[in-house]
């Protein structure tokens, strides 16, 4: 038997304050309220029995019971909330995926009129939270369910049915976009998920014995965990997961040819700037780029995604790391995305990337060679790559060198030395070096290093020994300084490190750990020009050095060790 009650919104909203277990029918009678409004039903049914028994939802039941909902809502002695949606709503709408539709159609909590509250959450069978709004005129009062307008609100038995004007279709969470990603975007997919390890919970697992050996037995709970992506504060609490749903998130999907494009122009970035095959250290480094390039913890939008200022992925520290890992660089003027169609999300945003690129400064770590290179060349060799002006008895000094530390090999502190000549001291004219940029090969043989166009730290190291003279640097014929102070020792400045490596990993074997395999001291920035690899010459010279020698000064001589090019965040 159906009975339907209808009187005003302000009613409803004052007399509803009532206990809800109390039975609606002993305050709403007829003859109390004015009938101006149907907004409230009453009925002496279950959820199930009203949404099977009404023509105009026929279509939502139908669903209900493909997807077993109301198998569900039978077999459990509680109170719920069931949005319904007319036959007209249902049959315009486009149903991907019947089963989380359906699933978000039902709570279980029974919400009633009065805690109709804005901003209220409500928390649907898979996990989703649906917002409550109120819009409130003069003469009205609406209520909205995830902008979906509550057109009637049903009493039943064992809770509340509400009648939608809209089909709610709840935006999916970041991961489980990131799981329903099909074929063409299964290279990425594979690129995370590689990094996902289901691990013991100790702290949420409950003992529950101990076996024969003395080992605690648990009632295990096991959680999932993504190596590289999850972080953390320096005290190890969690800062964020791309899984959960209590995290602002962006995530920005490439397909296959783009991860593969990407990684393809990488690889060959390597054979030509660094004059090797890459290595699995390359793979490596470039898929956790394009992994960690596409996760953000917060909302992105879609004018910084078009602009023109960098961006920053999520940062923090990975799990068992002693230094908090930075957030990787995207720059909006070279890596697009469709903004115009971005996914929402419960958690955030995602959008489709169209172009992508590994930067330069993530493809070269830095390129870091040395002076004494100068004794694998051959005769011809030196001649072409090393032209000496007004130095001569050029020679090789070996005063030792640093480590090995652990996995980090030997670093030897050779260097080439030089003295101006008897001609360059007569005249006291000026005396230089101009190199051209060669690297060792692992055959023992030299190369020409080819660099790609952009923006570089030149970072150079000599010799401390008190030397009184001075430099001027030139980087392809451009002056960078002309006030370089010789005495720097090695490269041991604390600027820079080899790609992988972390000082205070290694501090506790070596008290001057943050002295290995810097990059040398700073000369300037230097810019290389143009739209593909090519050589460079740095050009080492001093006005003053032939006149010191002339005094009779011995330390009036060249001694020169390394030269480091690092791409600055500009060379992208």
């Amino acid at each position: 038997m159906k009975r339907s009650y209808l009187f005003t919104i302000a009613a409803v909203i004052m007399l509803l304050s009532f206990s809800c277990s109390e039975k609606w029918d002993q305050h709403y009678l007829p003859s109390d309220k004015e009938v101006n409004s149907d907004l409230v039903e009453v009925v002496d049914m279950s959820a199930e029995e009203y949404i099977q028994s009404t023509a105009d939802l026929s279509e939502i039941a139908d669903l209900f019971t493909n997807q077993e909902i109301f198998t569900r809502l039978e077999g459990k002695d509680q109170q719920f909330t069931v949005f319904v949606y007319s036959n007209s709503v249902m049959s315009g709408a486009q149903i991907d995926e019947p089963d989380f539709f359906a699933e978000t159609c039902v709570s279980d909590l029974a919400f009633t009129p009065t805690k109709l509250v804005d901003g209220l959450s409500i928390q649907m069978w898979n996990g989703k939270y649906l917002e409550v709004s109120v819009e409130k005129t003069t003469s009205t009062t609406d209520y909205f369910v995830a902008d979906s307008r509550i057109a009637k609100i049903i009493q039943v038995n064992n809770g509340y049915v509400y009648l939608m004007s809209d089909a709610i279709f709840a935006p999916k969470s970041l991961y489980e976009v990131l799981n329903s990603l099909g074929p063409d975007y299964s290279a990425f997919k594979e690129l995370v998920f590689n990094y996902e390890e289901r691990v013991f919970d100790r702290d949420n697992s409950v003992p529950v014995g101990v076996d024969n050996t003395g080992n605690t037995v648990y009632d295990s709970v096991f959680v999932t965990k993504n190596l590289l992506m999850d972080r953390y504060s320096s005290g190890g609490s969690e800062t964020w997961t791309m899984r959960s749903e209590f995290y602002a998130s962006t995530m920005l999907i490439p397909n296959n040819t783009l991860v593969e494009g990407a990684l393809s122009k990488a690889y060959q970035d390597v054979r030509d700037a660094l004059n090797r095959e890459p290595n699995a250290n390359d793979s490596l480094k470039f898929e956790q780029y394009i992994i960690k390039s596409a996760f953000y913890d917060y909302v992105v939008s879609a004018d910084s995604l078009d602009g023109v200022t960098d961006i920053y992925s999520v940062s923090g520290y990975i799990e068992g790391e002693s230094a908090s890992t930075p957030g990787v660089q995207w720059r909006p003027s070279v890596q697009k995305v469709n903004t115009a169609n971005p996914l929402t999300l419960s958690n955030g945003v995602a959008y489709y990337t169209t172009a992508l690129k590994i930067p330069n400064n993530v493809v070269i770590h830095r390129i870091k060679n040395r002076f004494y290179i100068w004794e694998y060349c051959n005769e011809t060799e030196k001649a072409e790559y090393y032209k000496w002006v007004g130095l001569g008895d050029i020679s090789i000094t070996d005063d030792g060198g640093f480590g090995p530390l652990g996995p980090w090999p030997f670093v030897p502190y050779k260097t080439v030395r030089a003295w101006p000549t008897d001609e360059a001291k007569a005249s006291e004219s000026v005396c230089s070096v101009e190199l051209t940029g060669i690297s060792l090969k692992e055959d023992g043989t030299v190369a020409v290093v080819m660099v790609p166009p952009g923006e570089y730290h030149l970072r150079m190291g000599f010799k401390s020994n008190k030397f009184p003279h001075t430099f001027q640097i030139y980087f392809n014929d451009e002056l960078v300084n002309d006030n370089i102070n010789p005495n720097i020792h090695y490269d041991r400045t604390g600027l820079g490190y080899a790609e992988g490596y972390v000082p205070a990993d290694w501090a506790a074997v070596s008290n001057r750990s943050s002295y290995y395999d810097c990059d040398g001291a700073e000369i300037g920035i230097v810019t290389i020009t143009g739209t593909e690899l090519q050589p460079i010459k740095i050009k080492v010279s001093s006005d003053d050095i032939a006149a010191i020698a002339a005094s009779g000064n011995t330390k009036g001589r060249y001694q020169l060790y390394c030269w480091t090019l690092r791409p600055t965040e500009n060379n992208y």
